[in-house]
């Protein structure tokens, strides 16, 4: 028969067991866990490693242009280094803008780079979010996002759209005419789930397919990283 003193150590030693699981940020709720992350800086394949390793990340989003500084050279790179660190799947980000010199021949080099590195990835993803100086007025952007979209589908790549409701309203106002695509939203409330798009709902899309839910993470080596997650 275990005394008092007995049960309490067995309880404590259960604890330490489970310490490495709690450290490594597994989250305590069913879906598939990523990163998304600007790579200008760009990190090592250790790095890249280290983070599927520590956060059990399954999948991560790497920048794949920025705006005005347009191309990012090291992308290739990047993700390569993230396949080789277990990452089940890999996708690239791009923020392109009208006052930023990017137009449809910005779609163009980013897709023939990463075509001619011979690279694999998933879906683009257009990021649609607000910074000083960079977009016209809503009626505007909505044509200027319509003609990198017509020209993503002429290159036969898949793509999705990132956003925000606060994002988007700014930028396209009330449009619903891309709610055909794949919708990436952010809302930082640090909850893994869906349930909060009953509130923020916006653009037309009916449901996501993806959310970003924290701007950091504590289980990621040391990089900056923004936290995402799906369903399962």
């Amino acid at each position: 028969r275990s005394t008092g003193k007995n049960t309490e150590m067995a309880l404590w030693l259960s604890l330490l067991l489970l310490a490495p699981t709690l450290c490594a940020g597994e989250p305590d709720v069913p879906g598939v866990f990523g990163i998304d992350i600007a790579s200008f800086n760009p990190q090592s394949a250790e790095k890249w490693a280290c983070m599927h390793r520590e956060g059990n990340y399954s999948f991560a989003i790497i920048e794949g242009w920025r705006g005005g500084y347009q191309y990012n050279q090291h992308l290739p790179e990047q993700i390569k280094y993230a396949w080789d660190g277990g990452f089940s799947h890999v996708d690239v980000y791009a923020f392109m803008c009208p006052r930023c010199s990017n137009s449809p021949q910005s779609v163009r080099d980013l897709v023939g780079n990463l075509r001619k590195s011979g690279v694999k990835w998933g879906t683009i993803w257009l990021d649609i979010e607000q910074c000083h100086g960079c977009w016209n007025s809503a009626g505007e952007n909505v044509l200027w996002i319509r003609s990198l979209i017509s020209e993503y589908k002429k290159l036969g790549v898949r793509i999705g759209i990132y956003s925000s409701p606060g994002e988007w309203s700014s930028t396209v106002g009330g449009t619903h005419e891309f709610s055909e695509h794949t919708l990436w939203y952010a809302t930082y409330d640090g909850e893994p789930n869906f349930d909060d798009w009953s509130r923020e709902r916006f653009g037309g899309w009916s449901r996501p397919a993806m959310k970003q839910f924290a701007d950091h993470a504590d289980n990621s080596c040391g990089v900056s990283v923004d936290r995402n997650w799906y369903p399962a």
